[in-house]
């Protein structure tokens, strides 16, 4: 299973499946978050509010709406504070819960990741991407893409998947 790396938002890459690294609320933040429920319409903030909060580690699914991709899944990642084992289950479980939605839809063969949890959960940048390229090489999906906004992180997971 091969896993792309593209320098990039995750709404300039074209995908059957979105994921979006969201508050526990659900609820449109600032980031990248909000930018897709902008683009997608109220809808999908109409869809998404009823379904949390939700605890660190899971993930919910909706339709992408006006978005250029069939579904948008929101995942909840933990804040980064101690980095022990717990925060790093979660993290896991995180992605996990992620890839486990959408089972049986057959017709979706991409999806698209953002670096989950680098930003303002403060997750250092070689902890998340080990935790992520581990999790994503059981991705079912025939293309599974991260994008990432800049080079500390380009550099990392570029690093991590020359091993693979």
């Amino acid at each position: 299973m091969a896993i792309e790396l593209v320098f990039a938002s995750i709404l300039e890459v074209k995908a059957d499946v979105i994921v979006l690294s969201v508050h526990p609320t659900l609820l449109a933040g600032g980031g990248i978050s909000g930018i897709t429920h902008k683009a997608a319409g109220l809808e999908l903030g109409c869809a998404s509010k009823p379904l949390g909060p939700l605890q660190p580690g899971f993930a919910v699914l909706t339709e992408g709406f006006h978005l250029e991709t069939k579904n948008v899944i929101h995942a909840v990642a933990p804040r980064y504070l101690h980095g022990d084992a717990k925060e790093q289950e979660q993290l896991r479980a995180t992605y996990r819960t992620t890839l486990e939605l959408n089972q049986e839809d057959r017709e979706s063969q991409t999806i698209v990741f953002p670096a989950i949890g680098v930003g303002i959960y403060r997750w250092p940048t070689d902890i998340a991407a080990e935790i992520a390229i581990e999790e994503l090489l059981n991705s079912r999906y025939a293309k599974t893409i991260v994008t990432v906004l800049d080079e500390d992180n380009y550099k990392a997971y570029a690093s991590l998947l020359a091993d693979y």
